[in-house]
């Protein structure tokens, strides 16, 4: 089971931790306020911000990041663009920048247990 480690810069432009942590599951939605620190999950989101950017999905022994709305995801490793549509595999050390607006985060993949 994968569980992404969120990082986000501050000043310097350097990823610190967040001290915050997404655990995975298939069909898990992922919203604005997952790939952005600076956007917090209350009344005062804008209709934009409540709709899903992502999900989750186990497939054929594959854990994957489906992109719905995200823009600028990359591969932070490879240094390669998910494009909307398409989905990355969650794999254990994979760097994923989930957006570069001021308080993008960038989440760091551990993968835990069995499958």
């Amino acid at each position: 089971m994968p569980i992404l480690d969120l990082y986000s810069t501050r000043q310097g432009g350097k990823y610190l931790p967040d001290n915050h942590r997404l655990m995975v599951y298939t069909g898990q939605s992922l919203f604005p306020w997952h790939i952005n620190r600076l956007i917090a999950p209350n009344e005062r989101l804008t209709p934009e911000q409540k709709k899903r950017v992502g999900y989750f999905s186990f497939h054929k022994g594959k854990w994957l990041l489906v992109n719905e709305r995200m823009e600028e995801l990359l591969d932070a490793s490879t240094k390669t663009a998910i494009r909307v549509g398409s989905a990355v595999e969650l794999t254990d050390g994979l760097q994923v920048l989930l957006s570069r607006e001021h308080g993008g985060r960038l989440a760091v993949v551990r993968v835990v247990g069995g499958g």
